[in-house]
């Protein structure tokens, strides 16, 4: 393994990073050093924004701890994970606005989630909506331009691959073209998390790796050297289990990108999801990254979990050890308040004193690892 460490947000009404103070990182980054952690990933941009940004289309939180120091707060966090031996590595979404922002209507809008109430309504859309892929190569390139020493770049194309009825003359010409069904002959609803549908699946992986391209072509061509890496989304039923991107094209048509696969749920078809989110893009010569349930409260759909925290920790390190991902990253560093992702009554209530306590208890565990990690990057 390449890589062991974090992933959290600085985003509002994410519950992680968007409160932290200095000495809050100083913290975060001690008890990774202390515990041989050698990569954090910090989400800039989710459904909110977490950094100062020039975009118009980008809210910014006057109260959020990044923005109020206009961005100083993580470039001394990049400088001071550097010093502790940790790469940073910035992450974005590129398929989740502020409705108003935006034209085209949304596949849908979300006004809360989780117990988090949004200042205006989110809308997600999908990834042939007119002018959002110029505007996520926009964000992106922004991000390289204001943190040039981070050490790579992650975007996350989440629920891109959606049906939506304006795609469907796009799919059926793109569909001829490469010799696959008719819309009309693939089935109704098509959910690529759920089912097997090949052609709808590569077209929208198609047009992901699109998206992808003219990113790595935008933040290259703004001489940022670093890494670059996607979300590969997964799904599961009863009987099924799902990747929502064919990872066969992203590793031959993106091959200098990696994919992030991930299992929150470690109480449904655990060796499946494993198979699936580590062996099988292993397999295909494809990086793999694999985000883990660390402190995430997010309860879907309900709280509490079937099983503790402690438990899913000790199932993921069993799991690391026989599947060898490249790189492990746990979600959530441990809430200052409430969120949506992590939320500080909740692990209180799963028997932790407050947030730092609960990152501490599971780095007690998860210190076991540094023994697996090889510094290859």
């Amino acid at each position: 393994m390449r890589e062991h460490g974090f992933w959290d947000y600085t985003t509002p009404g994410a519950g992680g990073m968007e409160r932290y103070g200095a000495d809050d990182y100083r913290w975060l980054l001690d008890d990774m050093a202390e515990a041989g952690m050698n990569s954090l990933l910090v989400m800039v941009k989710w459904f909110t924004t977490g950094y100062r940004s020039r975009l118009p289309f980008l809210d910014q939180a006057a109260d959020n701890q990044v923005i109020a120091s206009d961005n100083e707060l993580l470039r001394q966090v990049i400088r001071e994970a550097h010093a502790r031996g940790i790469l940073v590595r910035l992450g974005a979404v590129g398929t989740a606005y502020e409705a108003r922002w935006v034209e085209t209507p949304p596949l849908w809008t979300h006004e809360s989630l989780s117990g988090y109430t949004f200042e205006h309504p989110i809308g997600y859309y999908d990834g042939d909506a007119p002018g959002l892929q110029e505007r996520c190569v926009e964000m992106c390139a922004e991000i390289v331009e204001l943190f040039p020493e981070a050490d790579g770049l992650m975007v996350e194309l989440e629920f891109s691959g959606v049906e939506a009825p304006h795609r469907i003359p796009q799919y059926n010409a793109w569909a001829a073209e490469h010799d696959y069904l008719p819309f009309e002959q693939l089935g109704h609803p098509i959910n690529p998390r759920g089912l097997d549908v090949p052609g709808w699946r590569d077209y929208t992986t198609a047009r992901r790796l699109d998206w992808l391209r003219e990113i790595e072509r935008a933040v290259r061509g703004r001489g940022f050297a670093g890494s670059l890496c996607t979300i590969a989304e997964t799904g599961r039923t009863e009987f099924t289990l799902a990747h929502e991107m064919n990872l066969r094209m992203l590793r031959e048509r993106c091959p200098d990108w990696f994919a992030i696969t991930y299992e929150y749920d470690k109480w449904a078809h655990r060796y499946g999801m494993m198979d699936l989110n580590v062996a099988t893009p292993q397999s295909y010569g494809l990086p793999t990254w694999y985000l883990a349930r660390g402190v995430m409260t997010w309860g879907w759909p309900s709280w509490p979990l079937p099983i503790s925290l402690p438990q899913s920790w000790a199932m993921d390190m069993a799991d690391a050890r026989q599947f060898h991902p490249d790189g492990l990253w746990w979600f959530g560093t441990g809430a200052v308040g409430e969120g949506t992702h992590v939320a500080e009554s909740r692990l209180r209530e799963a028997g932790f004193a407050d947030g730092r306590a609960a990152r501490k208890a599971l780095l007690k565990r998860a210190g076991a690892l540094r023994e697996m990690i090889r510094y290859e990057c």
